[in-house]
């Protein structure tokens, strides 16, 4: 086990202790939640094997005007 040291608020051990006693368990466990979160990548990342698979589309929907006119909402006024 690697020992790992920060500097925190006054009163967030106690704090800690509210949430489990054992507060060393509950920072291991934030940790590693925070280190899954940011390792599984974006959206973008997930799905970049994907990009581009589709042939004879427009080239981006996201510009086009004749694609977004189709939301585009009228002004009542």
């Amino acid at each position: 086990m690697e020992t790992i040291i920060f500097k925190a608020r006054p009163g967030t051990r106690e704090r800690l202790r509210g949430i489990n006693p054992n507060v060393s368990a509950v920072l291991r466990q934030g940790v590693e939640e925070m280190i899954k979160r940011k390792s599984a990548g974006s959206a973008l990342e997930k799905a970049k094997h994907l990009c581009g698979i589709f042939k004879g589309g427009p080239r981006d929907h996201a510009t086009s005007k004749d694609y977004l006119k189709q939301y585009a909402r009228k002004n009542p006024h």
